[in-house]
């Protein structure tokens, strides 16, 4: 049982916190932990990485909670990376996308840590903010084929006036492995060469990371991301990806006509014309995919179900879980 004076002194600690801005600790992390303290590293993420195949998908989970409850229950989540791992099997090349966008400067993720000791401390902060004008340049011109020059350490970088204003996730460095959360988090993925990056902002947020150095860290960044965010987001990227494999294997819609849809024979795209074109019926056929026949879709139903709870307490779960890796490399925020 708690002496009602410890009961007292953790209930004005998360008060203090809650007041200041800060997420609330999660009871799994000790009340003598402190808001962040020390120097601020500040990194940028060279690699950021989501699951190629349904498989591999565990890899990439963090604890974020359950159906109804958005504490920690013992068993990880990640129904958004299933959901991309398939994705994956069926020919959207989402990780080559992404690592493009990263080295092109599409995708631009600034990390700030805060903290004492990088092997064990109980006041540690992580924050991800979303960057803009780094400078080397991403590429030295249109023409570059390489692209990265910002990711080789030396970079200086802006905060983008987009930005989320998210606060620092709080947790402690154990034996060299940071743990923290929950909090918010905002992430940038790219489902498709021609769309702008996707900014998710996840909830109940979590990350763990090891490795950690002045130069560097590795993490596993995780959180709840809601089912409007998944309609008005993820859905038409992964539409607007259809329609650029549509155009590769089969021509422009205008001149696709007939059962095959004037599709390569044997191609990815005949494949998820099949899979996902609900009016694909004869010389009846519209040749296109759409939003609603991508949500419609009965794979696509099973993976995006919401599987886990944003707030404290909820009537049934209200968000999808993700969970991605990345990789950072020393940087400067201005």
């Amino acid at each position: 049982m708690i002496a009602p004076v410890r009961l007292l002194y953790v209930t004005m600690y998360v008060v203090g916190l809650a007041a200041c801005g800060y997420p609330p600790l999660d009871p799994l992390v000790s009340p003598d932990a402190s808001l962040p303290e020390g120097m601020h590293y500040a990194y940028v993420v060279n690699k950021a990485s989501v699951p190629t195949t349904m498989k591999a998908a565990p890899d990439f989970r963090l604890d974020l909670g359950g159906a109804k409850s958005g504490t920690p229950d013992g068993t990880v989540d990640n129904r958004l990376g299933e959901l991309l791992g398939t994705l994956a099997g069926m020919g959207f090349a989402i990780q080559d996308t992404i690592n493009a966008a990263i080295n092109q400067g599409h995708i631009l993720m600034l990390v700030d840590f805060q903290t004492k000791d990088f092997m064990n401390t109980s006041a540690t902060g992580f924050t991800i903010k979303l960057g803009a004008n780094p400078v080397p340049a991403a590429c030295n011109g249109a023409t570059d084929p390489v692209c990265g020059h910002h990711l080789t350490g030396t970079a200086a970088v802006s905060i983008a006036a987009s930005s989320p204003a998210d606060t620092p996730i709080v947790g402690q460095i154990v034996d060299g492995m940071f743990n923290g959360g929950p909090g918010d988090i905002s992430l940038q993925i790219v489902l498709s060469d021609a769309a702008q990056p996707l900014t998710l902002s996840l909830q109940n947020a979590r990350a763990k990371a090891t490795a950690i150095t002045d130069a560097g860290m590795m993490a596993t960044v995780g959180g709840a991301l809601s089912f409007t965010d998944l309609n008005t987001q993820v859905i038409p990227a992964i539409t607007a990806q259809l329609a650029e494999l549509l155009v590769r294997d089969c021509g422009p819609l205008a001149g696709r006509t007939g059962p095959s849809c004037s599709c390569m024979a044997g191609s990815t795209s005949q494949t998820l014309l099949d899979l996902f074109d609900s009016d694909l019926v004869g010389t009846s056929a519209d040749c296109n995919i759409t939003n609603e026949e991508v949500a419609g879709n009965v794979i696509i139903k099973s993976l995006t179900g919401p599987d886990v709870c944003r707030a404290t307490s909820c009537t049934a779960p209200d968000a999808l879980s993700l969970g991605i890796k990345v990789t950072t490399v020393k940087a400067t925020i201005n």
